[in-house]
């Protein structure tokens, strides 16, 4: 009698401690299948800030300021006026169309260009100093492509000119603007071209600068 009642117990220790094992084990496979299908992560777009752009910012202030002074008709306070001027127009030009982690996002809206005509941004930074646009563009190449990305600062001088680099730094690196982007020595045009560099944006891209 005992010995039934034994072999019954046993039986039911088997059958929940089987029953135990089949729940916990898929409990298991529902756990890793959730680690496997885990959130996806959100790639961050958000704007940088005033302080990432210094740089760049920077460099593209002080080539044309020394384009500017290459003309030998503006006294150094106008034209550390103007290139301060410069700067803070950029700043608040770029403000929430500059982008670190996608740099080229935005480039055609950051572009400065002079095509036959005075780039807008340049002409409010000399209408800060009492300078008019007129006297600008009679002062500045009549084509001049100017992209100023994140990490990079470019130019082009005329439709075929090379693609020439005023300011380089790897994507992340908090450098401060490079000695071509001062606007102290004379100016060398053929600094950093890149005779086969970056193709050229189409007409199109090149006109979308906003005010």
């Amino acid at each position: 009698m005992r010995e039934g009642r034994c072999l019954a117990d046993f039986r039911g220790f088997s059958t929940l401690a089987s029953q135990t094992m089949t729940t916990e084990g898929r409990r298991q496979q529902f756990d890793a299948s959730k680690l496997r299908s885990g959130p996806k992560l959100k790639v961050n777009h958000n704007p940088g800030t005033a302080a990432d752009m210094v740089a760049e910012v920077s460099a593209a202030a002080g080539f044309v300021s020394r384009l500017l002074k290459a003309r030998g008709l503006l006294s150094e306070y106008q034209l550390r006026l103007f290139s301060d001027g410069l700067r803070q127009a950029l700043s608040e030009h770029y403000q929430h169309h500059w982008f670190p982690d996608r740099p080229q996002k935005g480039s055609g809206y950051r572009c400065i260009r002079i095509n036959h005509e005075m780039d807008p941004i340049i002409g409010k930074a000399a209408c800060r100093i009492g300078l008019t646009s007129e006297l600008m563009f009679s002062l500045l190449p009549r084509e001049l492509t100017l992209w100023v990305d994140p990490f990079e600062v470019s130019y082009r001088i005329g439709e075929d000119g090379s693609i020439c680099v005023l300011y380089e730094a790897p994507a992340h690196a908090n450098s401060s603007a490079s000695s071509s982007g001062s606007s102290g020595a004379a100016f060398d045009y053929s600094q950093n071209c890149k005779a086969g560099g970056r193709m050229s944006p189409p007409k199109n891209y090149l006109m979308t600068v906003s005010s």
